[in-house]
């Protein structure tokens, strides 16, 4: 009895609510489902899921448009003046391509752990249809988590670069290039996932344990980094290009070519011109780029057929299995605020979504770094080194930090039945954000040791922002529960929305930054005014707003 897509659709748009609701509200991991009618649950659900889509949609819309900039004369005439067109035109469409995969990879990388360990398709499998028909059903659930994402990267990307070339041939010859993107990225997706819900979810606890975890998730975050690292270093990326073409070994440029995405991003330039001029002598680097292009647009076909029915397959897969002995287990006590930053970090090593919020601070104060050893700066850089690792932790750790609340989702399963006050919640969360920035600005002064020996200014530096950094968590944090206290709802339901971490998060940016403010306006007349004003400034704020944190949550439990 053979499958039909059309029951396959009928199932998918029944079982994907479900999905929804519980990647929106992680009830199977112990959170309390919000106190609404299903109607409106099931409605929040796919608003928010449809909000999580829509904002990665938009962030490869503006990659790709703002392509077209990037391929005018005047951007190349700076970046790259002596690299051949189609050379140039090639190299930035790889990275355009490289850019749309790792945003494509990084939202699987969110989502795909919840849909791997639901248990909606193997429910499915218990119905009276066909097997093929339940492959089709799992393929179609798990394309609808990256449709938008999908559509924009195939619609847009055509579009960017046709406008661009001022050619529909060339438009349409980068078409390849962006279906071969989505097939790979969700490739990608769903084998790392797989990886992520047998040997990391569920692993069992102690130190080595967490540090392989956490080992793993810094792999699992480079993708994402690297899109922020990309645009940082690309004009450099492009200049050192251009001196391996013209100074390197013969074939470089063939080499090059049969390097995926390579093949596929020549294409525009070949529809467009006919040739790859400047690329070398004869017609072998067409050759090459013809023959890349077929063999990565074979594979792109056989991982298609792939993933029709791994989805269903994939969802098999379980978490690895706890401790067994009773005999190993020893229990440590600790205060309650220590308690709950050791079972964040717990949480986080087993959650990509929460260890990127803490990664990726981490990961710009090793950008930091090491830009600073490879550009070896003057010794009188030291104060501007520490004034701008100081500023890039502080500002990403407190925009990030009402995500950290998010984390209750699971930890809630057990939290809300100890006595465990609120003050104890708030003050465990803000030292995780203290950690955090700490632990990036200390990253970048043993870094920059090395070339830059002058710890003591930015030691000064880094721990006169600190006060201000402790105060936009305790505002972040004091005014969810506040908020939470007078809808009569969880903390954890409160903040399932996206909405609450940008609105929660800029008064904690302008908290942290307005000290780095008034430093860079005090350095005018001498550093030592401008050091004054910024400690000052945040001793005061940190007083205030844990003052208001602290009052605003009460004695009452979480």
């Amino acid at each position: 009895m053979t499958g039909s897509w059309r029951e396959a659709y009928r199932l998918q748009q029944r079982a994907f609510p479900e999905l929804a609701y519980e990647a929106i509200y992680a009830v199977r991991q112990g959170n309390l489902a919000p106190n609404f009618p299903p109607s409106e649950i099931a409605r929040r659900s796919m608003r928010r899921v449809v909000q999580s889509k829509l904002l990665v949609s938009i962030l490869l819309g503006l990659v790709a448009l703002g392509t077209t900039a990037v391929l005018g004369p005047t951007a190349k005439s700076l970046l790259a003046p002596d690299l051949a067109p189609a050379l140039y035109v090639a190299t930035v469409l790889v990275g355009l391509l490289v850019l749309e995969l790792a945003l494509i990879w990084w939202t699987g990388l969110q989502v795909l752990p919840t849909f791997l360990s639901s248990p909606i398709l193997p429910t499915l499998e218990t119905l009276p249809v066909p097997s093929a028909t339940v492959d089709r059903a799992g393929f179609l659930l798990f394309l609808r988590l990256f449709d938008l994402p999908a559509a924009t990267t195939v619609v847009l990307t055509p579009i960017a670069v046709g406008l661009a070339l001022h050619s529909v041939l060339a438009g349409l010859a980068i078409l390849p290039g962006a279906i071969s993107v989505v097939v790979f990225a969700l490739s990608l997706a769903l084998v790392t996932g797989r990886f992520f819900v047998r040997h990391v979810q569920g692993s069992p606890g102690g130190s080595s344990r967490m540090a392989l975890r956490w080992a793993y998730l810094v792999l699992w975050a480079i993708p994402a980094f690297a899109m922020y690292g990309y645009v940082t270093i690309g004009p450099r990326a492009v200049a050192w290009l251009s001196g391996v073409v013209a100074t390197g070994p013969a074939g470089i440029v063939d080499g090059l070519l049969a390097a995926y995405p390579f093949p596929l991003a020549s294409l525009p330039s070949l529809a467009a011109n006919g040739a790859l001029s400047g690329t070398g002598s004869g017609p072998g680097p067409v050759l090459v780029v013809l023959a890349g292009s077929l063999a990565y647009g074979l594979l792109t076909i056989l991982l298609a057929g792939w993933l029709l029915t791994a989805p269903r397959s994939l969802t098999t897969t379980r978490a690895a299995g706890a401790y067994t002995d009773s005999g190993s287990l020893r229990l440590v006590t600790r205060s309650a605020p220590v308690s709950i930053l050791v079972k964040d970090l717990r949480i986080a090593s087993r959650t990509p979504a929460f260890a990127f919020l803490i990664l990726l601070p981490l990961l710009d104060a090793v950008a930091i770094g090491g830009w600073t050893l490879l550009s070896g700066p003057d010794p009188t850089e030291a104060l501007n080194i520490a004034s701008a690792a100081a500023a890039t932790a502080a500002l990403l750790a407190t925009f990030f930090s009402p995500a950290f609340f998010a984390i209750e989702l699971m930890g809630y399963s057990y939290t809300r039945t100890l006595p465990l006050s609120q003050r104890s919640l708030i003050l465990g969360k803000v030292l995780l954000v203290a950690g955090v920035y700490l632990l990036s600005a200390g990253t970048v002064l043993v870094i920059t040791l090395a070339r830059l020996f002058d710890p003591l200014p930015f030691a000064l530096f880094v721990l006169a922002e600190l006060p201000a950094v402790l105060a936009a968590a305790f505002l972040e944090i004091g005014i969810l529960v506040r908020v939470a206290r007078r809808r009569g709802l969880p903390i954890t339901n409160l903040y399932s929305g996206s909405w609450w971490a940008t609105a929660v998060a800029v008064p904690g940016v302008i908290v942290a930054g307005a000290p780095l403010a008034l430093f860079e306006l005090g350095r005018a007349s001498s550093p030592a005014l401008g050091m004054g004003l910024l400690a000052l400034v945040a001793i005061v704020e940190l007083g205030g707003a844990a003052t208001f944190s602290l009052l605003g949550a009460g004695g009452g439990t979480n």
